[in-house]
């Protein structure tokens, strides 16, 4: 027997049917979900146990990687980037780093805390070592070497290509011609000024196109020489009297490791820094080369830092939080550090553009009045500017590096606190340095244009600070100018109708766009009158499948025989059906217009649709006040009621009243029940039986009571022989007469009386003007009323036993 997931209570003849594994694991699976409480409980066991066992293994792995640090000498916590080559002033590589935790085998809390303080360890790790290797690659410049051969190569070639004798003779023609120009509409100044850029392009640009990289590339060039005075003023900011460059950039790497990974991870592990102690950090020191947790433990200890060796052995959740301010900090550290490598790079990679653009300008274009005349001083300007943003740029890396390393010194016990201001100050860096670059790119821009209107004898053009240098590369490859035109051209793409297509959805970009879509659709598709299957548990598709259960209600009125088409008797029906499914007369309206609308042949007119419906109303209304106790025959004789008077109005308005009455009368009949033998004779033409005396017409309540109390019932007695009973007359009779009828006979005059009405209500339809057939309608009605009345309050009535 398969047990059902679903269920929660089981016989116990299900649990004792099947013992396999695949049963077994099932009766578990089911018996752990059945309740919220064994779910929980359930979880909390699997979590402990897994802790246990990546404790266990983690523990092992310890174990062994201390083993081969005895055997080998050291060991890398991060093999990855051990190719960096960061150390701390002690000679530690950042990389063989560890953190020590060493909690007892059953100390599930503690193992649980170690494995989470390993994971944000070793992020934390990795993102310092990426920083300050980034940061002491930039500024080694080792990285101009790889860029120093592809651009003197594009360089010598684009010389040997231009600066040839026939362009300089064209070039100088043409620059003569400008002066020969202004010397003849009056202007001798600029024509000397031309005189003069001439003379200082043909000197400058021969001693330039020899070596054109060499004053920017080189080891003395501007890009080295702007990297070493920037240290050098940063230094001198700091108070070094006699900064020697190489050795500040050399110290850079001991300065950050020491900062920003050894004390942070001493604070974090260990509780405080342990370098204040000589002996403590050459325990330290060793036992992170050594990579043996065991051996840091035992060396805090024996330095006499006893609540270091505590926390070891004790690691807190306290310890997580620490690693999670540090991880941010680490993180902060990374990104300021990456833009501002991303700076200085630009910065140099710009000048060596200018520089190798400047080559046009030597070889011709410095010659010629105007435009190319202003490209050479833009790019000798943009070449000069870079290698003075690099002076900026190192000044403010040296000078930051320096202030954070002056803070750490500073508070060397304040832990935490150092590295939390430390952060904060590193975010201000981030708006600082921007500003700075902005500037710098913006003054290189106001030189250059300010220098153009110098030669060309012009004014000076006012600028502003919000577009000066834009046009500029360094400020189109910069990361904030890159993610805003990365942004905008994703909104572009977002918008465009052929993403779209492609994606088969608006704005494919947008947060939540596929389920938007997807609700999009749905809509679209419930407009159509349809309900999709993921749709139909939501409250818009309950509402249109009810909304297609009346229509298709409405719909099928159409086809009942007798009324087919749309027309006022299958409006009244339709509203019948709309109602017998759970519908109002409203919603039965609204699901005949959805239905007129979509139907080919013209559906009900609003007319037909309005006034069915008031009619509807109406003898709903009348049913109320009908003294009638079943209510069927309530609503027939109330509609009957209103077709007499109404039903003779021209038009639609009276074909609804009578529509109606024969909707109801029909409704009437359906509800009525039939006798188990409706063959048999009841005696319908023996003037004396029950129910010839139903199914005469009486004048007034009294005669009926009369006729039927004195007339005779067919009572079957012992041995099946039938004894015909005459009743006693009046109120009494009539009810005793109805006591000894047998069920079957009751229920026939019911049904007679209930076919009556139908049929007369049908003649009212085709006969709207035909008194006679009306008032042997009111005439049925009467009998059924009759019979209603007499039978009340009693358990053999004829529709209601």
């Amino acid at each position: 027997m398969r047990l059902d997931p679903d269920s929660n209570r089981h016989s116990s003849s299900a649990w004792d049917m099947d013992w396999s594994l695949r049963a077994v694991v099932e009766r578990c699976r089911v018996w752990a979900r059945a309740t919220r409480r064994r779910r929980v409980t359930v979880r909390l066991l699997i979590t402990l146990l897994f802790v246990l066992v990546a404790s266990t293994v983690a523990s092992g792995a310890a174990g062994g990687r201390t083993d081969t640090a005895t055997l080998a000498g050291s060991t890398s916590t991060i093999d990855g980037l051990s190719w960096t080559g960061t150390k701390d002033s002690s000679g530690v590589p950042l990389s063989s780093y560890i953190f020590a935790t060493q909690p007892s085998f059953f100390n599930l809390k503690g193992n649980g805390v170690s494995i989470v303080l390993g994971l944000l360890f070793a992020i934390f790790m990795v993102l310092v070592i990426c920083a300050i290797w980034l940061a002491l690659f930039v500024a080694d410049f080792g990285w101009l070497n790889w860029l120093g051969k592809p651009f003197t190569a594009v360089a010598d070639g684009l010389t040997g290509t231009l600066a040839t004798p026939l362009m300089l003779v064209v070039a100088v023609t043409i620059g003569a011609v400008f002066v020969a120009v202004f010397i003849l509409r009056g202007h001798p100044a600029k024509a000397v000024t031309q005189v003069v850029v001439m003379f200082f392009v043909a000197l400058s640009g021969a001693t330039y196109l020899a070596h054109p990289m060499a004053d920017v590339l080189s080891s003395d060039g501007l890009l080295t020489q702007g990297r070493d005075v920037g240290i050098a003023v940063a230094a001198g900011l700091n108070g070094q009297s006699t900064p020697n460059p190489k050795s500040i950039v050399d110290g850079f790497s001991t300065t950050l490791a020491d900062n920003f990974a050894r004390h942070p991870v001493q604070v974090w592990n260990l509780g405080q820094i342990v370098d204040d102690s000589p002996s403590c950090r050459a325990a330290w020191s060793s036992a992170v080369l050594a990579g043996s947790e065991s051996q840091l433990s035992e060396g805090m200890r024996r330095c006499g830092d006893t609540a270091a060796h505590d926390r070891i052995e004790n690691p807190t959740f306290g310890q997580v939080g620490t690693g999670l301010v540090l991880l941010i900090f680490g993180a902060i550290l990374l990104l300021f550090l990456a833009y501002l490598s991303i700076k200085i790079f630009l910065a140099a990679l710009s000048s060596i553009f200018h520089a190798i653009l400047a080559i046009f300008g030597f070889a011709a274009g410095g010659f010629i009045y105007g435009p190319t005349q202003a490209f050479l001083v833009r790019n000798l300007v943009g070449m000069v500017g870079d290698a003075f943003s690099l002076i900026v740029l190192f000044a403010f890396e040296g000078g930051y590096i320096l202030v954070l390393d002056s803070i750490f010194r500073s508070a060397p016990d304040s832990g935490i606190a150092v590295i939390f201001v430390g952060g904060i100050v590193l975010i201000a860096g981030f708006v600082l340095l921007r500003r700075l670059d902005l500037n710098l790119i913006g003054g290189q821009s106001r030189i250059s244009e300010k220098v153009r209107a110098a030669l060309e004898g012009r004014p000076a053009p006012t600028f502003t600070g919000d577009t000066t240098g834009q046009g500029t590369l360094r400020y189109a490859l910069s990361p904030g100018h890159a993610i805003g035109k990365s942004v905008n051209f994703l909104a572009d793409v977002n918008g465009n109708p052929a993403a779209s297509w492609v994606f088969r959805r608006q704005n494919p970009f947008m947060y939540y766009s596929k389920p938007l879509q997807d609700m999009n659709y749905l809509s679209y598709r419930m407009l159509l009158g349809e309900v999709p299957d993921r749709a139909i548990s939501g409250f818009p598709g309950r509402n249109i499948a009810v909304a297609q259960a009346h229509d298709n209600a409405a719909l099928a009125a159409t086809d009942i025989g007798g009324m087919e088409g749309f027309n006022a008797r299958s409006a009244a029906a339709a509203v019948t059906r709309v109602q017998d499914v759970g519908g109002s007369v409203a919603e039965a309206m609204s699901a005949m217009a959805a239905v007129s609308a979509r139907s080919r042949t013209g559906g009900w007119t609003a007319d037909q649709i309005r006034r069915a419906g008031r009619a509807a109303i109406q003898t709903a209304g009348g049913a109320e006040d009908n003294p009638a106790m079943y209510a069927p025959l309530a609503h027939a004789a109330a509609a009957l009621d209103l077709a007499a008077l109404n039903g003779h109005l021209p038009g639609a308005r009276g074909e609804a009243y009578r529509a109606r009455a024969a909707e109801e009368a029909a409704l009437f009949l359906r509800r009525t029940r039939l006798p188990s033998n409706p063959t048999r004779d009841y005696g319908d033409n023996d003037p004396g039986s029950l129910v010839h005396a139903v199914m005469q017409n009486h004048g007034t309540y009294e005669e009926f009571q009369n006729a039927v109390g004195g007339a005779h019932v067919n009572v079957i007695g012992p041995g099946g022989v039938v004894n015909r009973v005459r009743g006693a007359g009046g109120a009494a009779g009539a009810i005793e007469n109805f006591a000894r009828a047998d069920e079957d006979t009751r229920l026939y005059i019911g049904n007679r009386l209930a076919a009556d009405m139908e049929v007369h209500a049908d003649r009212i339809m085709a006969n709207p003007n035909d008194q006679a057939v009306l008032l042997a309608a009111m005439a049925a009605k009467n009998r059924a009323m009759n019979v209603d009345r007499l039978l009340s309050g009693t358990n053999i009535g004829p529709w209601t036993n």
